[in-house]
């Protein structure tokens, strides 16, 4: 029904579009980010390219590589992921570029070739110890908490929780439907309240 409205702005019939860019992130039509995903990775694979050169020339060390690459790549990759929905798939291309990343990084547990041509990998735990980095699903996750921090106690939030799908929606992932801890970030943002406005909070409020 969404798609049928039409919307008049000073006499014009605006256009219809399936992608508009709002603050630097794609946001799509029908709610789904793996076109905002896809550009991110663009972005990233394009100065990880130039950066891993210069980090490679200096023969830098494995973990120094993992902490510019944090300070970075992650800036762009991650940018707007507070707000994704991930599907699996989503979450399997940030990780192949992830993982392909931290081998690049790494001076020990690097892919062998072995004497038959084929492929020896290694454990993608030990890649990311080596390097100094978390599984990529955890930053997403912190940067969903801190978001989740900010609006768990508005009424709307409850409201868009507790609701009911209408008959014909789309049955994609809800943002709070993904992993987060919501009890905790609500103890966390209630204890923020009461040291804020100690006043509310021995009268009950707050």
């Amino acid at each position: 029904r969404a798609l049928d409205q039409e919307f008049i702005a000073y006499g014009e019939t605006l256009e219809r579009v399936e992608v508009f860019k709002y603050l630097g992130q794609l946001l799509a039509f029908d709610n789904n980010d793996l076109q905002a995903v896809h550009s991110n990775l663009k972005k990233a694979r394009q100065v990880w390219a130039r950066i891993s050169r210069v980090l490679q020339a200096h023969n830098a060390s494995h973990r120094v590589c993992g902490m510019i690459y944090k300070a970075t790549i992650h800036a762009l990759l991650l940018f707007g992921s507070e707000t994704w929905c991930l599907t699996p798939a989503a979450l399997k291309s940030l990780e192949g570029f992830y993982l392909r990343a931290a081998w690049r990084m790494a001076s020990t547990n690097k892919p062998q070739r072995e004497a038959d041509s084929s492929w020896r990998y290694p454990d993608t735990p030990a890649v990311m110890e080596e390097v100094g980095l978390h599984p990529i699903a955890h930053y997403v996750e912190v940067r969903r908490q801190t978001i989740a921090s900010y609006i768990v106690n508005w009424p709307i939030f409850d409201c868009c929780v507790n609701g009911e799908r209408r008959r014909g929606t789309n049955p994609h992932l809800w943002w709070w439907e993904q992993p987060m801890h919501l009890d905790e970030v609500r103890a966390g943002a209630q204890a923020l309240a009461m040291v804020a406005n100690p006043e509310d909070a021995v009268n009950g409020e707050g």
